[in-house]
């Protein structure tokens, strides 16, 4: 009788935790989860945001993770009381997360597989409203909290309002650079200057793009992270490169910015404007940036004569003149009759891929910055990434971008935007 009277009592225990768990449980749990994650890789961020439109639940994620932020696409999804499941597509990996609501809190794991053979795990801890750890870059490298992005003189504000130029920013593509993210300083720069800055979440269309006057793309891949094998895949469709091409030609003007390997992913697009991309490393071991001994932060200047005259590096006056400028390692581009080249490579720079066995071949007569008109419209194809951003890397804190001192990055940015919507002219 005693026993069975404990087994009684201890049931009754378990069932009261049980239900006071149940109990604790948000009553909707609608709206965001965010939180760090813990991966094989290292340290990330998770956002989760659940929506019920009154017949089915919903879900959507973002991950931060190597010092990118991705958005995988979210099915089989189920929710069973405290219990959340749901698969996750991210280019060639599969994503399997489990979780279990308590009160404002989403605790669980996620397993990773390509080919139905686990690669990885990881844990995660959310909580209702909360925020994904800031995204931490690569390699040391950050944003710098000290660049400025103010614009002395606006080109396109009065009376404290931005009137610029319509700019669709894509973030649509896989983009390694987005407005939001290791991009952000050029978006405040040139958003400084009264051009009025959206992003791009679509596939490219007629639709899509005919209301705006500028389209900047920025390291688009073909896969969700820049180490995938298929990363180099075409980030575009053929009909989307079309789009954009036609577009270009009814007056539209086009920056993109394609950096080093797999930068191919741009070529499907850069060939409808003729430009061929080296597909490769392009390093210089005469003319680079002595202080960084990076062969790969190729120096451009007017004296040497390979910063080209053209409204870009010319300005609107002698303030905006660009003398001096550094890529900070990228690709070679090769463009038509009718380009300019203006950041023009030394028969000294080279194309390579690095830990191959494959010999060095000639960047000579190649180009790491092209502008081109293109029917009514305007074209700018940069083959590196980094000389308009704006970080500090290393234990050194070594400014790397338009905030290195000594050097005209910064006024290029500003100069390319003036061209692209127009206000810099051919004299």
């Amino acid at each position: 009788m005693i026993k069975s009277l404990a087994y009684i009592v201890s049931l009754l225990v378990i069932l009261c935790a049980a239900q006071f768990a149940v109990a604790q449980m948000r009553s909707d749990p609608s709206g965001i989860w965010a939180g760090p994650m813990t991966t094989d890789e290292g340290p990330g961020g998770l956002e989760i945001t659940l929506a019920n439109d009154g017949s089915q639940w919903k879900a959507s994620m973002k991950l931060r993770l190597g010092g990118q932020e991705i958005t995988p696409v979210v099915h089989d999804l189920k929710i069973a009381g405290a219990e959340i499941s749901f698969a996750a597509d991210m280019g060639r990996n599969l994503l399997k997360l489990s979780g279990k609501f308590a009160g404002d809190t989403l605790n669980g794991t996620i397993e990773i597989f390509q080919r139905d053979k686990k690669v990885g795990n990881a844990s995660f801890a959310l909580t209702f409203g909360g925020q994904m750890p800031a995204l931490q870059q690569q390699g040391g490298q950050m944003a710098d909290p000290d660049f400025d992005a103010k614009v002395a003189k606006p080109a396109y504000k009065s009376n404290g309002k931005r009137n610029g130029p319509k700019v669709l920013f894509d973030e649509a593509h896989n983009n390694f650079h987005t407005a939001t993210g290791r991009y952000k300083p050029f978006a405040d720069l040139i958003t400084n200057d009264g051009y009025q800055v959206t992003s791009n979440k679509q596939l490219f269309s007629r639709d899509v793009l005919e209301r705006y006057r500028i389209l900047i793309i920025s390291n688009a891949l073909g896969a969700p992270r820049m180490n995938d094998l298929n990363a180099s895949d075409a980030a575009f469709t053929e009909a989307e490169s079309d789009v954009v091409r036609d577009w270009v030609r009814r007056g539209g003007s086009l920056l993109l910015i394609a950096d080093h390997a797999p930068g191919s992913a741009n070529q499907v697009l850069a060939k409808r404007f003729d430009v061929d991309m080296s597909k490769m490393f392009t390093i210089d071991e005469q003319n680079y940036d002595k202080a960084s001994d990076n062969p790969g932060f190729i120096v451009y200047t007017r004296a040497s004569g390979r910063l080209a005259d053209h409204p870009v590096t010319r300005g609107r006056n002698d303030s905006e003149r660009i003398n001096k400028i550094i890529a900070f390692t990228g690709q070679s581009l090769k463009g038509p009759a009718n380009s300019v080249s203006f950041m023009k490579l030394a028969d000294t720079a080279v194309d390579a891929m690095p830990e191959d066995n494959t010999k060095p071949v000639s960047a000579a007569g190649r180009a790491q910055g092209i502008a081109m008109k293109f029917g009514k419209g305007r074209v700018i194809i940069l083959g590196e990434a980094g000389m308009l951003l704006a970080q500090i890397v290393g234990a050194q804190r070594m400014p790397f971008g338009m905030n290195r001192p000594g050097i005209d990055n910064r006024q290029l940015a500003l100069n390319i935007m003036h061209w692209l919507s127009g206000l810099l002219e051919e004299q």
